[in-house]
């Protein structure tokens, strides 16, 4: 499945598989929320694989949300999200809690 996402304001809805095959289209997904002020919110409650390169472009993008003052927050994720985020012990630097 090929990575999908909507913006909306400072909503991002990522769906399909994050990899090495789409972290370029991740980061410029990520990058195009710059324009938008606020905090942004990533959901990724549709995407049933991560992997480290898409989670290096979410730290990469939570790096340059707190450099400007802003945060990065995800507000679902799906159970391997959630297993990855958990494993790195990344979690709660996006707002997810064990509960959540």
């Amino acid at each position: 499945m090929p990575l999908t996402y909507t913006l909306d304001g400072p909503d991002l809805t990522l769906a399909g598989r994050l990899d090495a095959q789409n972290a370029s289209e991740l980061r410029a997904a990520l990058g195009e929320q710059a324009a938008h002020a606020g905090d942004l919110r990533v959901d990724l409650a549709a995407v049933p694989f991560m992997d480290s390169s898409a989670l290096a472009a979410l730290v990469s993008a939570l790096k340059q949300c707190r450099h400007e003052g802003r945060s990065l927050r995800i507000t679902r994720a799906s159970a391997a999200v959630r297993e990855l985020l958990s494993l790195t012990l990344l979690g709660p630097m996006f707002g997810l809690d064990a509960a959540t």
